[in-house]
């Protein structure tokens, strides 16, 4: 068994691509930097873990990752690769912003679609995407992410839709986590201060939905009642629960 994990180097991705290394599949790992792929290998040296080097917020990039596992029997897809951005919006820069829509909306699209197709040529196969808390609602001085999360929601509900109406074996899955503590966080500029969960335990409860074909996990009673309320309160009223004011580092 081979999974393709993007986003693999180092926090939430690394450690799905841990727990399914630990479940016995093969991992090929994908990000810009190596990150923790070496600590990967020596925690599972029975599993071969290989590893490639690529920017995904370029289209071109996804496009030569599909061509590179064309003959590969991937049988599993995570899609984890994703940044954000905090700040007021006459601050934040627009061409951050529009590399956070082409990694977590663009390369996600492309990459899921085509392995979809994939799977759905052999008759089998499960794709795991990483939305997040965050496409619940909008929220000030996040807009962009939360914007870009809200897609990856509304893109899985549809595909899932279209592989029940086939009655396919193949499956697809959407993990929504609330905050963790991870280079996300420095990589956004901004700090959680609210309650965090452990990476560990995102990514356990991440595999397990996945293999379960479950269409949405959300780890934590927190989460899980922030998605109930998500239904029931009008959006203008959660950008003010979702104030992100608070979180912004201090420069």
């Amino acid at each position: 068994m081979l999974a393709l994990v993007t986003g693999a180097g180092s926090g939430l991705g690394f450690a799905i691509a841990d727990e399914l290394a630990r479940r016995g599949y093969d991992i090929l790992a994908v990000s810009r930097t190596g990150g923790d792929i070496p600590l990967l290998r020596q925690k599972h040296p029975e599993r071969k873990i290989e590893f490639l080097s690529m920017d995904l917020s370029v289209r071109e990039n996804c496009l030569d990752l599909l061509e590179k596992t064309k003959d590969r029997n991937v049988s599993l897809l995570v899609c984890n690769a994703g940044f954000s951005a905090i700040g007021p919006l006459e601050r934040t820069s627009l061409d951050k912003e529009i590399d956070i829509v082409n990694l977590n909306d663009v390369a996600t699209l492309i990459l899921v679609k085509s392995f979809l197709s994939r799977f759905l040529e052999k008759g089998k196969g499960r794709v795991l995407v990483v939305s997040s808390a965050a496409s619940f609602s909008p929220a000030p001085y996040m807009a962009v992410y939360h914007a870009s999360k809200a897609f990856v929601t509304y893109l899985v509900h549809g595909y899932h839709r279209e592989l029940r109406n086939r009655k396919s074996e193949v499956t697809i899955s959407q993990l929504c986590p609330g905050p963790f503590h991870s280079g996300f966080e420095k990589r956004a500029g901004m700090c959680f201060l609210r309650h965090t969960m452990p990476v560990e335990k995102i990514a356990g409860k991440a595999v397990s939905g996945c293999l379960k074909g479950k269409l949405t996990i959300v780890p934590g009673l927190e989460m899980k009642l922030a998605h109930l309320f998500s239904h029931l309160l009008p959006k203008r009223w959660m950008t003010v629960f979702l104030d992100k004011r608070r979180e912004i580092s201090e420069k």
